[in-house]
């Protein structure tokens, strides 16, 4: 599903995982895309927002699930040499 972005896209984006972990608490739609194609943890993981990356994979978030150029967020964290965020991803059963 795609939306013009929720709060939660923009915790994650920003870094605010207080947000983020009270949203997800909540059981908040952890799968939902913006209108840039992105889920929540692309953009936590574009962002190189950690904290956000690591809630939202506990509490659910699709690590496979890929933006409008078929990438995933282990893509972006790659990219990105975060090795600490490809840690985590690969943790929670990304593909690789």
């Amino acid at each position: 599903m795609k939306t013009g972005g929720t709060a939660l896209h923009l915790a994650c984006a920003t870094g605010h995982p207080d947000v983020v972990s009270f949203l997800a608490d909540r059981n908040c739609q952890l799968n939902l895309y913006d209108k840039e194609d992105r889920t929540l943890l692309i953009k936590a993981v574009q962002c190189q927002e950690e904290s956000c990356v690591t809630i939202l994979l506990e509490h659910g978030a699709d690590p496979n699930l890929t933006d409008g150029n078929g990438s995933t967020a282990l893509h972006y964290a790659a990219v990105d040499q975060n090795v600490s965020i490809v840690e985590k991803l690969l943790l929670h059963n990304a593909d690789n």
